[in-house]
């Protein structure tokens, strides 16, 4: 009782340990301590001096500002604020990281292993310098200079006469003297678990005086007196079963399995967690929670959110000019959004956030329901002074909304949650997913400005000291268990993490699982039958070279296709072959021909960046391929535009007839040299198919023909050729005459028929890239 009343307040590193420790004294009918997460006791422990915390959205924007200066641009960082964005985070925590850990540029600088860096931290501190004056003008500040500027808060540290603090995890320096401080004027106790992976704080203790403290120990230690007040050994040990699958997925049968497998050894549902230290793997596992019986403690995202989606498609319509007929389309038939009005905007016009949420409204949104309400009037009070674009302030508006997160309120009883989200708590059952190398401990993101060797040389926490305190986390959460279970798969050559070894259990024991669990519903295949087309006539359909290929390789395709209508979702991956086909039309739009390499190169360098204007690094590496891959090309085509020829058209649509059958089609380029007509079709990949010289018979694809033919009324000194755009090579049509003479063969056959049994292709290796795998029961899926 004495120990309540002395106003103690009680810190934990999670709500959730908290909410636990809550829970233990109600059942001891105690009375309520103060108790408080660490990063609120931080916030509440300082005061600052007629400052205001600047918002994370803000301070990019006046990072933004505080980089313009010249020598910035050595930097090779884009100011633009939607390149900026992106590099702004990693300057915010190579800044913020320095000030807490209280290392200053010129112990950078006077670091032998960063001399050749000089330059760039000179840079950088300029930069900081900039933005501390652009804050301080606005009469804000940043956790950066939180250090500096600090004063403790007396009012708040006098309400208490002890201070005791269950530490999981690391301190930085600054936060370590921060407690210091607390402790010169109060008791401060500390409860810490110590092991081999948690050995950089404790030698931080070390440093600041406090004995050394025991390994493998529960130990509980005041700052104050800087001595141990009590030391138990750790007796516990990790007795987890280690289970492998084949597949990422098959983990999900056996997370049930051995959930009910607790469940009837005794433990409640409420005393099992089931952790995934790939957080994103919650909404797959959601898709197989029939009964509801997990709770996602994380909640999930708003991105998933129709409105963030549809947002999304607006903001990728203004983006990315190769996308943007797919994205019309989804907006215009998925989402019911009136086009016209997102037309007639100018999305580069700067406006005030009040005109960006009016037009947003006359779309349809509506920011007023709870979820987004409160983030609705943050966002317009942040930005009341600003004037930016409709781009960029959707941009920003996106950023905002994919930080909510949607709470799970189906009541289940298992937790589901992060690593993270485990310290200072325990469970009686525990199942861990995923648990291979690269995700357990998860790999922290390469720093953008320090290597490991000079992290370590600075002394600041380096890639192994992070991953240590996640093995702590994983390593305290087993040995508190009754039950534990771990699972890993081997899918992708992917390797079980190698922390288990040093948790003492191996690799484990290979499990195949009852996919029944996933799929327990009955079958929806009807019996085999082959449908038929009746009353086909070939007369009243509008051909093309890839409806003739598919209807000649696949009969049961070109049903589904063009009789069912059934197209495949839009893939959100960009085409390789259609996105280089657009950008060699508008490469030839304003230029009938190249005198020069270097103007060439230049000129579809920028027609990659303003047709993918997409901050994904795997578009971004995408282009500098093809850049090196298109060499070739240009090389060919400056020597082809050198014996004279010209470019005539590009991407013209013929329509005509051929045998009786109406046909269209669209040609890639049409060339001239005054006297002949070169029929150009570009191709990424082989042209042995479409070039075909041996067994004729088996030719499915007649494009060139079909081209030859529909331009015969056009034009004379026809001549086809391909050109492989990655190899730079011209290759003329081989066998054009018989391929024509096969053609017209077929068209009589196609006009004969008035019944078409739709039946699957012979060659099933052609099956695994098909759309319609599943509906022809074919595939590793059945």
């Amino acid at each position: 009782m004495t120990k309540i009343m002395m106003k103690s307040l009680y810190i934990y590193p999670t709500s959730r340990a908290i909410r636990k420790q809550k829970e233990i004294l109600r059942v001891e009918n105690a009375l309520m301590p103060s108790l408080m997460r660490i990063d609120e006791f931080e916030k509440r422990a300082v005061l600052l001096p007629n400052l205001t915390m600047v918002d994370k959205l803000q301070r990019i924007l006046i990072l933004q500002k505080a980089s313009q200066f010249n020598t910035f641009n050595n930097l090779k960082i884009d100011r633009e604020l939607v390149k900026f964005f992106i590099k702004s985070d990693a300057i915010l925590k190579f800044f913020e990281e320095l000030s807490h850990e209280e290392v200053s540029f010129d112990d950078l600088i006077d670091g032998d292993s960063f001399v050749e860096f000089t330059e760039q931290i000179e840079i950088l501190q300029k930069l900081l310098e900039n933005y501390e004056k652009l804050l301080y003008q606005e009469g804000l500040t940043d956790r950066v200079f939180l250090p500096k500027l600090y004063r403790l808060n007396s009012g708040f540290i006098d309400e208490y006469n002890k201070f005791e603090l269950f530490l999981e995890g690391y301190m930085s320096r600054f936060e370590l003297s921060l407690i210091e401080k607390i402790a010169q004027q109060k008791k401060f106790i500390i409860h810490l678990q110590t092991s081999r992976f948690n050995k950089k704080i404790q030698s931080r203790f070390l440093e600041m005086g406090v004995e050394e403290l025991p390994m493998d120990s529960f130990v509980s230690f005041d700052l104050h007196t800087k001595r141990i007040i009590s030391s138990k050994k750790n007796s516990k040990t990790v007795k987890a079963k280690v289970f492998s699958v084949e597949e990422r997925l098959a983990q999900i049968p056996l997370l049930f399995e051995s959930i009910q497998q607790m469940v009837d050894g005794g433990i409640a549902p409420e005393n099992i967690a089931v952790i995934l230290p790939d957080e994103s793997f919650k909404d797959t596992i959601k898709l197989y929670d029939s009964f509801n019986n997990l709770n996602f403690a994380m909640g999930f995202n708003f991105s998933h959110n129709k409105d963030y989606k549809i947002l999304e498609a607006i903001y990728g319509y203004w983006s990315d000019f190769f996308s943007r007929e797919s994205k019309k389309n989804l907006l215009k038939e998925n989402y019911s959004i009136d086009m016209s009005i997102l037309e007639n905007v100018n999305h580069y016009n700067k406006m005030e956030i009040d005109e960006f949420f009016h037009l947003l409204n006359s779309l349809g949104f509506d920011f007023t329901k709870e979820i987004t309400n409160q983030t609705y009037l943050q966002f317009k009070f942040l930005f009341k002074r600003e004037k930016m674009s409709l781009k960029h302030f959707l941009f920003l508006w996106l950023k905002t909304l994919k930080q909510l997160t949607i709470d799970d309120v189906r009541g289940g009883k298992v937790t589901v949650m992060g690593a993270l989200e485990t310290r200072g708590v325990s469970f009686r059952g525990v199942i861990i997913l995923d648990f291979n190398d690269g995700i357990v401990p998860s790999i922290p993101a390469k720093d953008a400005f320090l290597n490991s060797s000079i992290r370590k040389s600075a002394n600041l926490p380096t890639k192994n000291d992070r991953e240590a305190l996640q093995k702590q986390i994983y390593k305290r959460v087993l040995e508190e268990a009754d039950k534990a279970v771990i699972i890993y798969s081997q899918s992708n050559h992917k390797s079980p993490a190698s922390y288990l070894y040093e948790l003492g259990l191996g690799i484990g024991e290979e499990r195949e699982v009852n996919l029944k669990l996933l799929y327990n519903q009955r079958s929806q295949i009807i019996d085999d039958h082959n449908p038929t087309i009746k009353n086909f006539n070939a007369q009243n359909i509008i051909w093309s070279a890839t409806k003739l290929n598919i209807f000649l390789s696949c009969k049961r395709k070109y049903y589904y296709l063009y009789e069912k209508r059934l197209k495949a979702k839009e893939s959100e991956e960009l085409n390789e072959g259609l996105f280089l086909h657009k950008l060699l039309e508008h490469l030839f739009k304003n230029h009938n021909s190249f005198n020069d390499f270097k103007t060439m190169q230049r000129d579809i360098e920028n027609l990659l960046n303003t047709l993918l204007d997409t901050l994904s690094a795997k578009i971004a590496y995408s282009k500098l391929l093809w850049k090196a891959k298109l060499t070739k090309f240009i090389e060919q085509q400056i020597a082809h535009f050198k014996k004279g020829w010209r470019v005539l058209e590009t991407e013209r649509r013929v329509i005509g007839e051929i045998g009786g059958l109406k046909f269209e089609g669209k040609i890639d380029r049409i060339d001239t040299d005054g006297s002949n007509i070169l029929v150009v079709d570009y191709k990424t990949g082989s042209i042995v198919e479409a070039n075909r010289v041996k067994n004729l018979s088996r030719l499915k694809d007649f494009q060139m023909s079909i081209y030859s033919e529909l331009l015969k009324p056009y034009y004379s000194n026809i001549h086809l050729v391909f050109i492989e755009l990655f190899k730079g090579k011209m290759t003329p049509i081989t066998e054009l005459k018989t391929k024509t003479q096969m053609l017209y063969g077929i068209i009589e056959e196609l006009k004969g028929l008035k019944e078409i049994e739709a039946v699957r292709c012979e060659d099933i290796s052609k099956c695994q890239y098909c759309d319609y795998t599943l509906l022809c029961q074919r595939g590793e899926y059945l």
